[in-house]
């Protein structure tokens, strides 16, 4: 039967949805339940709102889209995620965010409400300097008072009659970066500078698409009005590697930590190499064998490759069973704690730009808003290349190590210790993800010469951002590579990277790449529509922009998402006529085990023409000549059917 059937199908695969996300609950009412709204707005409204919040609540009428952002700053999140809710989700765990207890609410809401991670920097002829560090909110309030006492045009006025010459030039930019959003940071920001209240709404959400009834609908903008705006907004996506399962959820919960929505997705795709073994451990769970025999076995044969939640996803080794495992980090005996299960998750981001050209006797002022980064497993392959240049092999140890002091990059930057208890790797697992694509931008805002590869770059907001988000697209780009080059070997040699009940998961897998690459070829055409030919806040293009030089990146990835969509299709086709063959081998058997009964049924037959068995010669010979007659008749038709096919074939040649 093998030999018949090295393929059939399968059950659909479980995979890490989490419950809550398909709910259809409404609890505060949908965007056409006006009155529910204003009752839970009434539930959560803020005791002594600042002025940014009360004017949201009096434009909110006018523009009904802005009222999410006031909701998100009177609840301090999704207001979709405040816990006081009943209904088929409420005994669910972890599905909110806030404890029922009010005493146990309070604290919990306020941390998020006034959560602060800014950073200020000021750029002065190109050259970037730290200028504070803000961890809470006050410490924000008192920078921006001071900021909004002492202007770089005073600054500049009393060096000048100081020194009795008059001041050139004064800061070209004063550049805040900020990671996550919160009541407080921005009523701070959003009041001083008088921003957009679109900027802020637009990064509160990662929605692709919407439901008829979500009441957090966000009405799309005509080109016309998008050139005109003073702010843009790069969507990119981010993978990240977990070695268990257990890691992957621990990001679920962290990414729920976030003030902002963002969801932690499985990419659904589980490959042969995904899942491990210490070779040391396993030599203890082997058979007794001579050394020949071991290495001429197959690998795969006494690999115990661990399924994912619920599926049969590998090859059932010979000595050790895992099928029977349902658990998601399911090991094998005595190997639970060594297993390598590897995850991949993909979160979709966003980096929000708002900037604006000072007036006479005023720099510059830019605002980047920064997704929270998740603090569990590592940044997939370890994260991107080291833009620096690596110092030369003839300068002195010194030398060297000023440089490389120089060019660590937070998330890059590895220990030349390895821990070596498991609970050390656990940790430093751990300690790697908590380095932060924020920390990341820093770095690279601060350093605008080795990010465009020239001096005197005065867009230092936006390259080092486009660069980040680039390498994040290139990372992106090689894992769908990677995985539909993994999907080309299991169709091409399936017995050895597929049981028998796996055909189906291909197509699966497929549907992933087959929903998010067109999300993505979208998500890179915004960028290079809406960012890099015009300059923001302008109707045309920035002659010899410094950005320009991301363009050739941004196009090579957007033609590599268009061919990913059209091998995707091209897989899918495959795959279909696979599942088509295994049916059409499953026919084949049935037909076979119909032929068996053949002989039992003629003579069933035979028995039946007659009630005596004597006289059963004569009527069996009338049936045998009848019989020969018309098999004859059509074996002539089936030759004569081959005979026409052949010749078509050769005058088709």
């Amino acid at each position: 039967m093998r030999l018949l059937a090295p393929l059939t199908r399968s059950q659909t695969r479980q995979w890490g949805f989490v419950k809550h996300w398909r709910s259809a609950h409404y609890h505060t009412g949908d965007i056409y339940q006006d009155r529910m709204q204003k009752e839970w707005q009434c539930e959560w409204k803020a005791s002594n709102p600042g002025p940014y919040l009360r004017f949201l609540g009096e434009v909110s009428s006018e523009w009904p889209h802005l009222r999410n952002l006031a909701d998100f700053m009177e609840v301090g999140t999704d207001p979709l995620r405040w816990k006081n809710f009943h209904g088929a989700d409420a005994d669910a765990e972890h599905v909110y965010t806030y404890p029922d207890n009010e005493k146990e609410r309070e604290p919990v809401q306020k941390e998020r409400l006034e959560r602060t991670k800014v950073r200020q920097v000021h750029y002065k002829d190109g050259m970037p300097q730290l200028v504070g560090t803000y961890d809470n909110s006050e410490m924000l309030k008192k920078a921006l008072e001071e900021l909004g006492k002492s202007t770089p045009a005073g600054i500049a006025a009393e060096k000048s009659a100081a020194s009795g010459v008059a001041a050139e030039g004064s800061w070209e930019l004063r550049l805040f970066v900020v990671e996550d959003l919160s009541r407080e940071v921005i009523e701070q920001l959003g009041h001083f500078f008088d921003i957009d209240p679109d900027f802020f709404c637009a990064h509160i959400s990662d929605n692709v698409w919407f439901n008829i009834r979500d009441p957090f609908w966000s009405p799309p903008s005509l080109h016309m009005d998008n050139v005109r705006k003073d702010w843009y907004q790069l969507r990119f996506c981010r993978a990240r590697y977990f070695p268990s399962r257990k890691f992957f959820d621990d990001g679920q919960k962290s990414a729920n930590k976030f003030n902002i929505g963002r969801k932690l997705y499985e990419d659904e795709n589980l490959a042969y190499w995904d899942t491990d073994i210490v070779a040391s451990k396993l030599d203890k769970v082997l058979p007794s064998k001579k050394w020949q025999a071991i290495l001429t076995e197959p690998v795969k044969s006494f690999s115990p490759w661990v399924p994912a939640v619920g599926g049969k996803f590998g090859n059932k080794g010979k000595e050790v069973d895992v099928e029977s495992q349902d658990a998601p980090d399911a090991g094998v005996g005595l190997l639970q704690d060594e297993k390598i299960d590897g995850k991949v998750g993909l979160m979709r981001t966003k980096a929000t730009v708002w900037k604006r050209k000072g007036e006479e006797g005023k720099c510059d002022v830019a605002v980047v808003l920064l997704d929270p980064t998740i603090q569990n497993g590592f940044p997939l392959w370890r994260g991107y290349r080291n833009w620096g240049k690596i110092p030369s092999a003839r300068l002195s140890t010194e030398e060297r190590k000023g440089l490389l002091a120089e060019s660590r990059v937070p998330s890059l930057t590895r220990r030349k210790n390895e821990s070596k208890s498991q609970a050390e790797q656990d940790s430093q697992v751990k300690l790697e993800g908590s380095k932060s694509f924020f920390e990341d931008y820093m770095f690279w805002a601060l350093r605008p010469e080795t990010v465009l590869k020239q001096g005197g770059a005065q867009i230092t907001a936006d390259a080092p951002l486009l660069r980040l988000v680039c390498a994040e697209w290139l990372t992106m780009s090689q894992y769908i590579k990677t995985r539909l080059s993994q999907i080309d070997w299991e169709i091409t040699h399936p017995a050895e990277f597929l049981t028998q009940t796996q055909i189906d998961t291909i197509l699966n897998k497929l549907h992933t790449w087959r929903r998010l690459v067109p999300q993505y070829r979208e998500m890179i055409s915004e960028t290079l529509a809406g960012v890099l030919p015009q300059g923001p806040g302008t109707g045309t293009k920035t002659p010899k922009s410094p950005l320009d030089a991301f363009q050739q990146d941004y196009k090579l990835v957007l033609a590599q998402m268009e061919e990913y969509e059209r091998r995707i299709d091209r897989l899918t086709a495959v795959v279909t006529s696979a599942i088509s063959i295994v049916d059409s081998r499953r026919v084949e058997q049935l037909t076979l085990l119909a032929a068996f009964f053949v002989p039992l049924s003629l003579v069933g037959t035979l028995f039946s023409m007659s009630e005596d068995i004597t006289q059963i010669k004569v009527t069996f010979g009338y049936w045998a000549a009848a019989s020969f007659f018309l098999l004859l008749i059509i074996w002539w038709i089936a030759r004569k059917t081959e005979v026409r096919s052949i010749a078509t074939k050769k005058k088709a040649k």
